[in-house]
This record gives structure tokens, sequence and C-alpha cells, in this order.
């Protein structure tokens, strides 16, 4: 059973100066102190040693954005500097990935909403599935990575089988990438916009309420474009492009970002509109250091969002 915390835990105290009809404080007598509750989010993700991915990066992104975060590890992955910058993978033992949810979701009053990156096998899938059934998070934000570089593609369609039966299904928000989506839709291609809207329905169709389809740059439209469908609002999601070469980060940025809006109690749409200029502002910062790819940064985002 999830635990209950103290009942201070996880409260920030914000005094009102002016008498105001906000939101937060409608009728509030000025002076007067209004306790309320941190929003939570929690990424069972991958660790990247480098911080420019991954559960490292959930977590800036979930700090930037005003949220409190927690994870649960399903891998650790770091980048090999003699064998090309290739993924070494090795994944956390199920149980201890059980072993960390259940931690999260005990110590915590609340947990508002969960981001899902990087799984890995089949094993992992199954555990993380067991856990959002018993734990019944608000709202589950699926980032499907379906292939880390360097895993053979027979295991990659292991993950892909398991991932489309367990876990999608129990997802509010999934984000998949141009390759992610053309898998998960059973589209040959996608190379145009129109095909773009179509998978995303195809994949909407498999349950999930929420889909926003992630083409950035590679459909040549000269921006970073995703297109967002919920099954009644369908709207091609448009930002300046950066540059045309792919930042490591960026995609765990987006989901970690809507996930941080909608822990707030942001409407999905807005919170990926949100999410997209955060991962803007990420690329624009980016880092640069030895590897062969720059990174994101999201410390030159805004945190008011």
């Amino acid at each position: 059973m999830r635990g209950q915390a103290d009942d201070t835990q996880d409260i920030t105290e914000l005094v009102i100066t002016n008498y105001t009809l906000s939101t937060l404080a409608k009728g509030a007598i000025k002076g007067q102190t209004i306790r309320m509750a941190t929003p939570i989010a929690l990424a069972i993700a991958g660790s990247e040693a480098s911080g420019g991915a991954g559960a490292q990066t959930d977590l800036k992104t979930f700090h930037e954005l005003g949220v409190f975060g927690c994870t649960a590890l399903t891998c650790i992955v770091s980048f090999d500097p003699n064998n090309n910058w290739g993924h070494r993978f090795v994944p956390v033992d199920p149980q201890v990935i059980a072993d960390q949810i259940e931690a999260a979701a005990s110590v915590h009053s609340h947990i508002d909403a969960v981001k899902i990156g990087m799984l890995g096998t089949p094993a992992t899938i199954e555990v993380v599935s067991q856990a959002l059934d018993t734990y019944k998070f608000p709202q589950v934000v699926l980032d499907p990575v379906l292939i880390c570089k360097g895993q053979e593609p027979g295991a990659a369609l292991d993950v892909d089988n398991a991932l489309r039966a367990q876990v999608l299904p129990k997802a509010s928000i999934v984000t998949p990438n141009l390759f992610e989506t053309q898998v998960l839709s059973g589209r040959d291609e996608i190379t145009s916009v129109e095909q773009l809207k179509d998978a995303a329905k195809a994949i909407y169709d498999q349950g999930v309420p929420v889909v926003v389809a992630k083409a950035g740059t590679l459909l040549g439209t000269g921006t970073a474009l995703d297109v967002y469908y919920d099954g009644e609002q369908l709207e091609v999601l448009e930002v300046p492009a950066v540059g045309s070469e792919r930042v490591s980060g960026a995609g765990c940025t987006l989901a970690a970002a809507i996930t941080a809006q909608v822990a707030k109690g942001v409407a999905p749409l807005q919170a990926v509109r949100d999410a997209k200029q955060v991962v803007l502002s990420a690329i624009e910062n980016r880092m640069h250091g030895n590897a062969p790819f720059s990174y994101v940064y999201q410390g030159g985002a805004s945190a008011t969002l």
C-alpha cells in the first residue's frame, strides 16, 4: 500500500501581501499564510552519466519548472569514448526498480505525475507496468525509448513488443520521436506533416489519450515540428529550428517538461506548448564538450511557466 507521509510533508507556505481574488487565494486577507502542496513528479528512467540526458536531465527540468523531482533508475547508461561514443547499457535489477518506485510513492504524500523514459528490457517493462497498476499515478507521460544505441536489433524488437502491450495502454501522454512514431503506428515511412498527423491518430487509436508525435527538424519545414492529437484537437506545433544537428537530451527535456506542467495542473495541450519553449531554450543554451555532439542545458529556461 502507498504510504502516507506527515501532514506537513511537501508543503510550501505562500504569504499573500495584498488582498486578492486570484485563483491561488480567492478571498484571502492580507498577510494570511496559505499552505499549498508542492507538485511532485517521479522519473522512471535510466541514468546517463554525462548529465545531458536521462534521469539527470529529467530532474533538472522538473526543478527548473518548480516541481519537486524524484527518481527510480531503470538502467545505467554511459558513453564509451573508446568505441565511437557508443552507449554502454547496464540494466538495474527489476526488484531494485520496484523498491525505488515503492520508496518514492511511500515517502511522499502525493505524486502528481510520472515520466517514463528508458526502460530497455522486457523484465524492466513488466515491473514498471505492475507499479503503474499498484500506485495508480494520476498522470503518466511515456517517452517510448524503443532502442538504445548499442542494443541488438532482436532485443529492441522484444522491448518494442513489451512496451506496446504493457505500458503504452497505461500512459496518459506519449511522446514518440519520428522513428518511434513510425514503429508504434505501423507506418512504413513518415516523410510529410500529413503522414505524421495520420500516424499520431493511429497511436491514439491504440488507447493513448494524448499523442505528441515529434518530427523535430526531420521533415524539412525549417522548424522544430511536432503533432499533438487528443481525439478532438489536432495541432501542428512549431518553434524555430536551432541548427539541424540533433542535441542529446532534447527528447528527455520535452517529456520531462510536459510531466512537470501536468503535475502543476496545466492542461495537456498547453503543457506541450510550454515544454517546446523549454526545449528551445535548452537547445539555445546547449553545452559543448569533448564528444562529437552537443547536449541540452536547462539553466536558461524560465521557471515561471
